[in-house]
């Protein structure tokens, strides 16, 4: 589910147009809306971009 979520942010593509290779969309989209509406969305976006600013020599 993270990289089905993962390859529509990055492409910037419709929900109905996930490829056949991941779960259905309807599915996908619900995980993703349960993830936002507890906060795990914006908690791993935070995780990430504190790894990345530390792997640069910047504080988190």
């Amino acid at each position: 589910m993270i990289d089905a979520v993962r390859y529509l942010v990055d492409n910037g593509i419709k929900w109905r147009a996930t490829p056949s290779d991941f779960p259905p969309w309807p599915r996908v989209y619900a995980f993703f809306g349960r993830w936002r509406d507890t906060g795990l969305v914006a908690e791993l976006h935070d995780l990430l971009r504190e790894v990345v600013r530390e792997a640069e020599g910047r504080g988190a």
